[in-house]
């Protein structure tokens, strides 16, 4: 792994196992198409399918960030409802090298964001801090920093999954994040996740499709504050092949990998033959300049 060129990140929003909003898949698919869809949903068994995909696909990433894997309500983990808790698929079955957890929420409403890896995690190192702000007043964001080792050089890797509804909040959130990027003296970094947010320059409502858009994106400075600190997006254009959200009827791009300048972006693209989430993964492969 260390002689890699390049290292390939993927984002995946789990959906905490629920799988894609069945109207949206159905709505695009063949008859025949159709009815194997809704047999696999009545089967609910989307984090054994997320987990299994990434196995078979584990040597194209070398990093999978995780959001919204369920980990219990009311104070009661998840290993009131089953054996192994939705981490332990990811973990045991995905056969990644390592795992990183972060719990988040609280008694309410728990979830957990994960980061998957192949390469050397300087475990003793990484930041798992919580976020302010509450969604819907049942749970709470957070956000994993951690250092890796990349070709004997250390780089930054994070995950996050932002407050969905309130761009003030979800300011106050990324504010919390570059303060730890500004920490890292220069490091390299690269930073993926569930924004919650659009691009620059794109619709912020009227989508036909998806969760409630009313003051979910106006006057968002989500990649304002990122790029106050070195990190950059891919350019999007408002088109469907970039559009991350809802499965089946995409409207929206939500989910990104961002980069520091010291990066170098070799390939980049929604991942649209994954549908086992409401969102599609987003796939991003850069290389670090000389």
């Amino acid at each position: 792994m260390s002689e890699r060129k390049t290292i390939r990140c993927l984002t995946i929003n789990t959906h905490r196992g629920r799988g894609p909003k069945l109207p949206y898949l159905l709505a695009q698919s063949p008859m025949d198409e159709a009815e194997r869809i809704a047999l696999l949903h009545e089967m609910r068994v989307y984090t054994f399918y997320i987990a299994d995909w990434l196995h078979k696909h584990r040597h194209e990433y070398d990093v999978v960030g995780l959001q919204e894997v369920f980990n219990g309500i009311l104070g009661l983990g998840d290993k009131l409802f089953r054996k192994f808790r939705q981490r332990d698929h990811y973990r045991l079955i995905g056969g990644f090298r390592s795992t990183i957890s972060h719990g988040v929420g609280f008694a309410g409403f728990r979830y957990e964001n994960l980061m998957l890896s192949q390469l050397q995690v300087l475990a003793h190192r990484q930041i798992n801090y919580l976020l302010p702000g509450k969604i819907a007043f049942l749970a709470a964001s957070g956000f994993t920093l951690a250092p890796f080792v990349f070709n004997d050089e250390v780089v930054w890797i994070g995950n996050t999954h932002l407050h969905p509804y309130n761009p003030s909040d979800r300011a106050r959130q990324v504010r919390s994040i570059a303060e730890e990027v500004r920490k890292l003296n220069g490091a390299p970094v690269l930073f993926m996740g569930d924004l919650n947010t659009v691009p620059p320059g794109c619709r912020v409502n009227g989508f036909p499709a998806g969760a409630r858009d009313e003051f979910s994106y106006k006057n968002d400075k989500t990649f304002e504050i990122f790029s106050e600190v070195g990190l950059s997006m891919v350019p999007h254009a408002d088109a469907d092949e970039f559009y991350t959200y809802p499965t089946g009827l995409p409207n929206r791009t939500l989910d990104y990998v961002l980069f520091s300048d010291h990066w170098e972006v070799v390939n980049y693209h929604v991942v649209k033959e994954f549908k086992f989430s409401d969102h599609y993964p987003v796939f991003g492969e850069f290389r670090l300049k000389d």
